[in-house]
């Protein structure tokens, strides 16, 4: 076989290949030698001392996959000795680290493949034991976590306009919960805290002094009060915004309130139509096709208390979605308020009591218009992490893990 162009499809500039020794179905081993003749001592930093001591057995070092074999490079173990020094060592090669059999262009390759799924499925796709990717996979976590966090936070100081997203999600629903901080403007993850509870929050702001040197023009948030306690005190000119999914999930489940209530009177035919199509409900009217939409009217013509309450979320979406400026945003959000009072149901009467609570944040919406939508989305990806690392009790590498899988796809895009 022709050896002038394998040179270039492996990529390793400091050796120059000899010959292939073997070939067959699933390997390939390849002969190479260093290009130089010699290499500088490790003491003295000098090559005009330097002679060689003989050869030692040949290293076998796997590389990158080669017309769609396992290659394997042998190289020589050359013995040098310095004069100068009286010091022997042994030629080191920039491809592969010391007493190392796999090459660091493998290594990255099959780390990238275990961080985007796991370790099991990178060992299958390299036809390499599980345990030596799992190794690889511990090693590289938290060198290349430290890199994007330095590099994530150095851009959110450096935004300007910067705007935060804080939000939790579960690692065991109902019982233990960490809350993230994300940069919104620069779609990355900052940090992860444990818990979601006001003074873990505290604690986290005065463990990193960091967090209180940004600067941010906007932070959006759910309605939970610790967050909004919590950032008023670190950020007090900071404009807070109510999250519109979470607020927008208060009035979808007074709709379904109502339609539970409804649904207990009709017949047991419409009862069960109502029960099938419920999700009819919950969408804007203009984001269904025609099918849909008959459907949702022969709902609709169900109980003018269940119209009422549907047309009421419809003015909601409205309101979110027209509103121009601050200060007719806050005259329609009255004007809604008071389109919601009229309707004798307590769900409803109970979700314009904890809108009206929280006007101002839900109105500084239109103020400064960020959603914590990429967050949900986010968090999505994270619960996926957990599933595939069976919920890693090592912390710092569980949070290690968590940084790189939401940042990775920004930071090597």
């Amino acid at each position: 076989m022709q050896t002038q162009y394998i040179n270039e499809m492996l990529d390793l500039p400091e050796l120059k290949i000899k010959q292939i020794l073997s070939i067959d179905a699933d390997e390939l081993h390849i002969e190479a030698l260093p290009v130089d003749a010699k290499q500088c001592c490790p003491c003295c930093k000098s090559i005009e001392h330097v002679v060689r001591k003989g050869r030692n057995e040949p290293r076998i070092v796997r590389h990158l996959s080669v017309f769609e074999k396992q290659t394997y490079l042998h190289v020589p173990s050359i013995r040098m000795y310095c004069t100068r020094c009286e010091a022997g060592f042994v030629w080191a090669y920039e491809f592969v680290g010391p007493k190392q059999r796999y090459s660091r262009l493998f290594r990255s390759q099959t780390v990238e493949q275990a961080l985007g799924s796991t370790a099991a499925h990178s060992a299958r796709m390299q036809q390499t034991p599980a345990s030596t990717v799992q190794r690889m996979h511990n090693e590289a976590v938290p060198v290349e976590c430290e890199r994007i966090y330095e590099r994530v936070w150095e851009e959110a100081q450096e935004t300007s306009g910067l705007v935060l997203g804080i939000d939790d999600f579960a690692i065991k629903k109902g019982h233990t919960y960490n809350t993230g901080i994300h940069n919104l403007k620069g779609e990355t993850m900052l940090d992860l805290l444990p818990g979601r509870k006001l003074e873990e929050l505290r604690a986290y702001s005065q463990e990193h002094p960091g967090f209180l040197l940004l600067n941010p023009k906007a932070v959006v948030m759910d309605l939970a009060q610790a967050y909004h306690t919590w950032i008023r005190e670190c950020f007090p000119k900071a404009i807070r915004i109510a999250d519109r999914f979470h607020v927008h999930g208060y009035v979808i489940e007074s709709v379904q309130a109502v339609r539970k209530t409804v649904q207990n009177t009709l017949s047991p035919r419409a009862k069960a139509y109502l029960k099938a199509n419920h999700r009819l409900l919950n969408p804007p009217a203009e984001s269904l096709d025609e099918k849909s939409r008959e459907r949702l009217e022969t709902l609709l013509h169900y109980s003018p208390l269940l119209r009422g309450v549907w047309e009421w979320k419809e003015a909601f979406t409205t309101w979110y979605n027209c509103s121009p400026n601050l200060a007719i945003a806050q005259l329609g959000f009255e004007r809604w308020c008071e389109q919601g009072d009229r309707i004798d149901h307590p769900a409803v009467q109970s979700t314009l009591k904890t809108m009206r609570n929280w006007k101002e944040e839900i109105v500084n919406y239109h103020q400064c218009r960020w959603t914590n939508a990429t967050v949900e989305g986010r968090h999505n990806r994270i619960k996926a992490f957990q599933r595939r690392h069976y919920f890693t009790r090592n912390r710092s590498r569980y949070k290690a893990g968590i940084l790189i899988e939401c940042n990775r796809h920004r930071m090597f895009g």
